[in-house]
């Protein structure tokens, strides 16, 4: 039985998207045992005890994230069809799951399997359902909500991995995974199986929080924003997605517009470049003579970049067209990995983790207010899952191609060359999309 009644809900002197956006945070937050940034904090203990070599080590990780994002692409349309809480509580629980298993394997195909399940879970799955969780829940103030969002993964990134390493170091990597099933079950499945809505329609509420109706003829804007009209609904009956969006597309309606493909490989080749030298970042440092506290100092400069052009970017993504700030995002993206090839010298590795960081926060945050805004809400789990599944594949492929070229060519610079060429012409095309004409 449900802690509030949707009929109480109903009642609710307030908006319960506001509810919502910090329980998609705690979401965002739970993803972490699938994150780079939490398994790295498990690598020397890993190594130390399955008795892996570092290039064996990664290597189940790169096989794992690949293999994660084949059954992805059922995770968006599996939430069209059941609804986004009861996929939610099965993943959270699947998650705990992945993480009681992780801390028993023994070797090598172990370890692969638990990664692929994490990574799977916790950074596919949970990450696309937070997002999409918003989605839902807001539209002309997307962006905004957006910006907020991304405070839960700021907070993961900093705190996460200093949490992990002291417990490690307390009780060790199998019990520290099992800590993190038993948070995982103890809080974060009891808040969703109790708290959590699919939409505001199932409440008799509205996108945004507006008491009037979208209108089957709505305007929208050069931004994207839609009019509403001032009608009081009849009743607390929840309204149809076809009276509240329709001019949603379908998969295979937006995989025929040439907006759906830039946004699609800007994602993937900047998910490809960023994982892949941010994953040598510190042997990419010590290949070019830096200082040895270069490397950490750089993660400083993109953490704090990346967050402030996601709050930036989520606010201004309300405001301005989309297709200027995903320009700038992308081009930021792209000029970062061209100075990084260029400059060798600290100062050139300061201004990569700048840029970098800059437009990944902005990409983040204008993507996905893009989706919603494009393509409408009603197919939405199927068209960023999707791209989300090539999203999880570029990941796992990145660092794979910097090892390889550095094995080739005893230099990590031709890959980072090979990512920015393919991103600029994706930062120029981005400055001239715009939102694809909805079907009536």
């Amino acid at each position: 039985m449900n802690f509030l009644s949707d009929r109480l809900a109903r009642r609710l002197p307030f908006f319960y998207g506001y509810l919502m956006l910090p329980i998609a945070m705690l979401m965002q937050v739970g993803t972490s045992p699938g994150q780079t940034f939490a398994v790295s904090a498990f690598t020397p203990a890993l190594l130390d005890s399955l008795h892996l070599t570092q290039s064996r080590l990664g290597l189940a990780y790169m096989l794992g994230t690949l293999f994660a994002a084949v059954p992805l692409s059922f995770v968006g349309p599996a939430a069209d069809r059941h609804g986004l809480k009861r996929v939610a509580s099965i993943v959270i629980v699947a998650l705990a799951l992945a993480c009681l298993f992780a801390s028993s394997v023994n070797g090598f195909y172990g370890l692969l399997a638990a990664f692929f399940m994490l990574r799977f879970l916790g950074q596919g799955s949970l990450t696309l359902l937070s997002g999409n969780t918003t989605a839902m829940w807001f539209r002309n103030r997307i962006g905004r909500v957006s910006a907020v969002l991304s405070i839960g993964s700021a907070i993961a990134f900093a705190w996460v991995p200093e949490w992990l390493a002291e417990s490690i170091a307390a009780i060790g990597w199998r019990s520290t995974y099992q800590s993190l099933a038993a948070i995982l079950v103890l809080t974060l499945l009891p808040l969703v199986l109790l708290l959590y809505r699919n939409r505001p329609e199932d409440l008799g509420q509205y996108v945004d929080g507006h008491a009037g109706r979208l209108s089957p003829g709505h305007a929208t804007d050069e931004s994207g924003s839609d009019a509403f009209d001032s009608e009081e609904p009849d009743s607390d009956e929840p309204v149809p997605d076809r009276n509240l969006d329709p001019d949603a597309l379908t998969l295979a309606q937006a995989a025929r517009t040439g907006s759906y493909y830039i946004l699609g490989l800007a994602n993937i080749i900047w998910a490809m470049a960023g994982t892949g030298v941010l994953f040598y970042l510190f042997t990419l440092c010590e290949q070019r003579a830096l200082p040895p506290e270069t490397a950490a100092g750089l993660f400083k400069i993109l953490g704090m970049t990346m967050l402030a052009m996601q709050l930036g970017g989520g606010v201004l993504a309300d405001f301005l067209k989309l297709n200027r700030l995903l320009g700038i995002g992308t081009a930021l993206v792209a000029g970062s990995l061209a100075w990084l090839y260029l400059d060798p010298s600290v100062r050139g590795a300061q201004a990569f983790a700048g840029l970098f960081g800059g437009g990944q926060g902005m990409l983040i945050s204008v993507s996905g207010v893009a989706w919603v805004r494009y393509y409408g809400r009603q197919h939405l789990g199927s068209i960023r899952g999707a791209v989300w599944c090539g999203t999880v594949a570029g990941s796992g492929c990145g660092p794979l191609i910097m090892g390889w070229v550095n094995d080739a060519t005893g230099s990590y610079d031709p890959a980072i060359l090979c990512f920015a060429a393919a991103m600029m012409p994706l930062a120029i095309a981005s400055w001239f999309i715009r939102p694809p004409a909805l079907s009536k």
